[in-house]
């Protein structure tokens, strides 16, 4: 039974903080009690008595998860920057071996719903990458693309990047990160593509939401609405049972 699982992108801005705030949700759904976690948030924001919190953190509680920034994001680095860069800027080493350790503790609180920084190569010191930090914990990951012109190469590198390190992928989820025509029926185009060439399901796409925000309940009730065609089974015979 695998501990949660760490959700990658293919980049930065493609989705993944809510699509993590979504299967947030969805797992509550299922039953489980799911604990997201953001081990290394760059680009911190003001908490208001003096400390900094995670953006990110702050849309899992809007979404109805638990959030302690404490406990959920241990490192919390204020410049909106690659991690090493930020943790450099205030005169700390990041190490994947003390971050894993961390996001283990966890464990106990739930089924953990792991959030790393940007792609799947981003670095968090001179010689370790996100990737190692997936390697460290083990988790199955779930790979968030964003739907665009290009995803189909991006999304399949970041693929065979997880394999080549022996990660399993447990499914990718696509996002429409902005309302680009959808030229020739290039959106699902991609989407079979993608699952041709890597043999790795999507299992949900995210569709564009007009006029989002995170505190108008009917844009959760969409989210809620695409991941509810999530096919559990399929993802339990890919990673094992989840409880």
């Amino acid at each position: 039974m695998p501990g949660g699982f760490f959700i990658t992108g293919t980049g930065t801005d493609v989705g993944k903080t809510i699509v993590t705030a979504g299967l947030v949700r969805f797992f509550q759904r299922c039953g489980l009690e799911p604990l997201a976690v953001k081990p290394v948030q760059s680009g911190a924001v003001a908490d208001g008595s003096g400390g900094y919190d995670s953006p990110d953190g702050q849309v899992y509680r809007i979404a109805g998860g638990r959030w302690d920034p404490v406990q959920q994001c241990p490192n919390i680095l204020r410049e909106a920057c690659s991690p090493h860069l930020a943790a450099t800027m205030e005169g700390q080493v990041l190490d994947t071996a003390s971050i894993a350790r961390q996001v283990r503790e966890l464990e106990s609180e739930g089924f953990l719903l792991v959030e790393g920084a940007g792609g799947v190569m981003v670095p968090l010191n001179t010689h370790e990458t996100m990737l190692d930090l997936m390697k460290e914990l083990g988790y199955p990951v779930i790979l968030v693309s964003a739907n665009l012109l290009g995803t189909i190469n991006h999304t399949l590198l970041s693929v065979e990047a997880l394999k080549q390190a022996g990660l399993t992928v447990g499914g990718i989820i696509t996002t429409e990160p902005s309302p680009e025509e959808d030229v020739a029926g290039m959106h699902r185009d991609n989407i079979e593509t993608i699952e041709s060439f890597s043999n790795i399901p999507v299992l949900a796409s995210l569709n564009w939401i007009p006029d989002f925000n995170i505190h108008k309940p009917s844009v959760w009730e969409e989210v809620d609405r695409i991941f509810d065609l999530i096919d559990m089974e399929l993802l339990q015979k890919r990673v094992g049972k989840i409880k």
